[in-house]
């Protein structure tokens, strides 16, 4: 099955626009009134079939994903573990956001340094013995995210290199805490933003991280946020942060963030989504 396909037009829609190309007074210069929207459908499958009440509610985080990705007229049908979505016009270059699952964790900041390794700069906080050798060799310049995800890490500064270099304490909470994502215009002036909420576990752990490290000294009072691997922000804290809820900035434009606040917004999508072929 042809992972993108469009249907055919009709006979009475081909002869509206025959009439159209021989400059008809009823003929509109844009869409014929009355004429069927022209749909589009991607077909998707997964690693392991789906079925039953995993195949549902595949198909409604895939229909909910389309329709936040800003997609008009969103329908999922399947067919034997095959989830086929049709949407009113085209999908563009909105397909590979329909599948990608973001990898989205907060954690303790432990130490920073500067991006590059010549000459090397010495490191603010505690860099854990372990990982002394490994982080004074990272080279943030050159690779982001970091060779070695989970304790080191570059920013995402730019988008393929980075200007300072972090290692980091556990995962304090991960994309399956959100329980839901908006794309905000910052007021202030700071450009476009994702804000989340945060499940009832989520805002709990939140809190605790955020009351945890706001009585550290720098940089350890900083919480670090990555999206697949990359630190997209680090801000110090000053207290506990309740009520559920927080802000994820990293210089996106409007796109990106709406992408990354659809993709957050449905992370029961299940592994190996892809399109079929």
């Amino acid at each position: 099955m042809s992972p993108m396909k469009r249907p055919r037009r009709t006979a009475g829609s081909a002869a509206v626009l025959l009439l159209c190309a021989l400059g008809t007074a009823a003929c509109d210069p844009g869409t014929p009134a009355g004429a069927p929207v022209e749909r589009t459908v991607a077909s998707f499958t997964t690693d392991q079939p789906l079925s039953g009440d995993a195949l549902t509610r595949a198909a409604e985080q895939l229909r909910r994903r389309a329709e936040l990705l800003g997609l008009a007229d969103p329908k999922v049908t399947t067919d034997a573990g095959v989830l086929a979505l049709s949407v009113a016009g085209p999908i563009g270059d909105r397909l590979a956001a329909l599948t990608h699952r973001p990898a989205l964790e907060f954690r303790p900041v432990l130490a920073t340094a500067a991006a590059g390794t010549t000459p090397a700069a010495p490191a603010e906080g505690t860099v854990p013995a372990e990982l002394t050798d490994r982080f004074a060799a990272l080279d943030c310049t050159t690779a982001v995210p970091a060779p070695d995800p989970g304790t080191l890490a570059c920013d995402r500064t730019q988008p393929s290199r980075g200007t300072w270099k972090f290692a980091l304490g556990p995962v304090a909470l991960k994309g399956t805490d959100i329980a839901d994502s908006t794309a905000v215009l910052d007021r202030n002036g700071s450009g476009w933003q994702v804000q989340v909420d945060f499940t009832p576990a989520g805002s709990t752990a939140f809190a605790d991280l955020t009351g945890r490290i706001a009585v550290l000294d720098p940089p350890a009072n900083q919480l670090a946020i990555l999206l697949d691997g990359a630190v997209l922000s680090h801000p110090a804290v000053t207290q506990a942060i309740t009520g559920g809820q927080a802000a994820l900035t990293g210089s996106f434009t409007a796109d990106e963030a709406k992408s990354l606040a659809a993709q957050l917004a449905t992370p029961a999508l299940p592994d190996g989504l892809r399109p079929a072929t």
